[in-house]
């Protein structure tokens, strides 16, 4: 299962923090015929997962400019990971967009923007538009836009919340938890964080899934940390050396 890799990648990958890309053509699937110049992944390892987006739950290559895949002929941007999944409805939609605003050379800031209003034109789950959500705060943040990452992290929590009433997997809810407590702290709701702190340990205590029980533990260690996320802009919490 996706959740038990990831985190047995943390505990068994300490060494070496490089990733590393190789270039590649793929078939742009909005003009039929050409061919799309990207990056996929050759190397990395369990320590993507240690990286300040965890905090938001978000991991590489989610995080790497070379994930976000751009093809010049049509103009379409996409996550590697969703880049040949678009239906032709989809695909009508997008090229309808990009008929007036392509951009031939788009710098990382427009190819952002780009991705955005495209993924918005695509059908995602519920779920997976929240975490993309959570990536774009990420990206704000990492382009200097602290005012809009903090707006997306608000936006990712108000559905988070009302995820949190609905029937969900327990992973999902160890997730969600997690991220209600930093959120929360983020945007200087101190008492909820400890609530949802509360929570998210009775949770961990519970759990039976002996696959499910290394994101636990994961989400425990990560929870040390919640207690020095502080309300303002900038969201990666400052852990003093003594407590690391």
């Amino acid at each position: 299962m996706k959740y038990l890799l990831m985190i047995g990648l943390v505990l068994l990958s300490q060494h070496g923090f490089s990733t590393t890309w190789v270039e590649a053509k793929v078939d742009d699937p909005v003009k039929k015929g050409k061919k799309c110049r990207v990056s996929e992944p050759a190397s990395y390892g369990g320590y993507i997962y240690q990286w300040p987006s965890k905090y938001d739950q978000v991991f590489w290559p989610f995080t790497d400019v070379n994930s976000i895949w751009f093809c010049k002929k049509s103009g379409f941007v996409s996550f590697m990971a969703d880049f040949s999944e678009v239906n032709d409805e989809e695909i009508n939609r997008i090229k309808e967009y990009l008929n007036s605003n392509r951009i031939k050379k788009p710098t990382t800031s427009q190819l952002v923007e780009m991705l955005e209003k495209i993924n918005s034109l695509r059908e995602f789950t519920p779920e997976y538009k929240n975490m993309l959500t959570r990536v774009y705060a990420r990206w704000y943040q990492q382009l200097g836009d602290l005012k809009k990452a903090k707006e997306y992290r608000k936006q990712a929590f108000n559905q988070i919340k009302e995820f949190l009433t609905q029937e969900i997997s327990q992973y999902k809810k160890l997730e969600y938890l997690y991220l209600s407590a930093n959120y929360s702290r983020y945007l200087g709701e101190e008492s909820a964080s400890d609530r949802f702190i509360e929570k998210l340990q009775a949770e961990i205590v519970k759990i039976e899934d002996p696959e499910l029980s290394g994101y636990g533990e994961y989400l425990s260690v990560l929870l040390q940390d919640t207690k020095y996320i502080v309300p303002g802009n900038r969201f990666d919490p400052v852990v003093p050396e003594e407590a690391m």
